[in-house]
């Protein structure tokens, strides 16, 4: 007669728990790469919003502007009319608006880049060219507009 237990071996049990570990570990990270790929989306739309914003801030001020320049000192400065100018504080990577001696900071987050150019074309037509770049945590948008400016 042979003497038989059943049940399972240490070795079985130390499998099972092993696999049923692994199968707990990767179903959680799954939903938290999602969740961490949904909150880079949600940034870089947020982002994307202010900068777009901005840019219809600039074109608002810029458009019915009887007079504007890009200030040939400082070629981070768009100056619109005798009391108003946004400019680019690139030794803090700010962004602001001054108005009437008022000035306001325009943009949350680090501007990597604002670039302003003044064009004219062969037939006399002018617009201003801006590229806006701006970053946020490890996320970064850039927005190019054209304005042509009643002047």
């Amino acid at each position: 007669m042979k003497n038989r237990t059943s049940g399972f071996t240490l070795v079985e049990l130390m499998v099972v728990v092993l696999l049923v570990t692994l199968v707990v570990l990767f179903s959680t990270q799954i939903p938290l790469f999602s969740l961490s790929s949904w909150r880079k989306g949600i940034e870089r739309l947020e982002m994307q919003r202010d900068a777009y914003l901005f840019m219809m801030k600039i074109q608002r001020e810029l458009r019915p502007a009887s007079f504007s320049q890009i200030n040939t000192d400082d070629p981070n400065q768009l100056i619109i009319g005798p009391d108003k100018s946004f400019f680019w504080d690139n030794i803090n990577d700010q962004l602001y608006y001054r108005n009437a001696g008022v000035q306001e900071l325009v943009i949350d987050g680090k501007v990597t880049q604002f670039d302003v150019t003044d064009v004219t074309s062969a037939d006399g037509t002018r617009t201003i060219n801006i590229t806006l770049a701006l970053l946020r945590g490890n996320v970064e948008t850039t927005l190019t507009t054209v304005v042509k400016p009643r002047n």
